[in-house]
């Protein structure tokens, strides 16, 4: 498959894993878990405004939410379209960073397949072993990391016809991986959205029982 296909399915499973995040998880216990996620994210933002020559006139991070307000970048084009996709690369970067010394050795990650890297992932979570609690905050964060606004992905369209054009296995393998991490993502909160509605009928059942 070309980059491209990989970059689509990042973008669509990062958007439902920030929906699901916004809409339905304004959990307490959970929000701090995911600060570290909006953090990055509007970091990368913030970043490659400031190497694209833009200036970053605000920046608010909370647990709950994060925004920045720039000044259009002066290197033309291709400096809004980098800013936009920011945290998409960044979050590559560390990705790849970590896979590279770190995962690799963890996971057993050296395929370009979803599947495998999916089951490896999977497998990875040993609850006993302290690289498993570190990969369920990267689980937490990740989809925050990557998953594009609105306003996002009205300016990223032309980078991400242009990636259909690019060859690489190495970037493949990263792309893969992290498709493999936001597909844990997204059921680990799937999984939660089941836990805290299973609470609130419990919860409103023993109300009415006891009315």
């Amino acid at each position: 498959m070309t980059v491209g296909i990989y970059i689509i399915i990042i973008l669509i499973l990062g958007y439902f894993s920030v929906y699901l995040r916004e809409r339905y998880l304004n959990l307490k216990w959970l929000v701090p878990f995911t600060w570290l996620g909006i953090f990055i994210h509007e970091s990368a933002h913030a970043l490659f405004c400031l190497l694209t020559g833009g200036k970053v006139i605000n920046f608010h991070v909370t647990a709950r939410e994060g925004y920045i307000t720039h000044f259009r970048p002066r290197v033309p084009v291709i400096g809004p379209l980098v800013t936009a996709i920011a945290p998409l690369i960044f979050s590559l970067i560390i990705i790849g960073i970590l896979n590279h010394f770190w995962l690799k050795t963890s996971l057993g990650v050296t395929s370009f397949n979803i599947w495998e890297n999916f089951i490896n992932v999977v497998y990875a979570l040993n609850p006993l072993t302290w690289p498993a609690w570190v990969l369920l905050i990267i689980f937490l964060n990740i989809g925050v990391m990557m998953g594009p606004s609105v306003e996002d992905l009205k300016s990223i369209w032309l980078l991400v016809l242009l990636s259909f054009f690019i060859h690489s296995q190495s970037l493949a393998q990263v792309l893969s991986l992290v498709i493999a991490m936001i597909i844990v993502n997204v059921i680990l909160f799937l999984l939660i959205l089941l836990i805290k509605y299973f609470f609130q009928r419990r919860k409103g059942y023993y109300r009415v029982s006891h009315y």
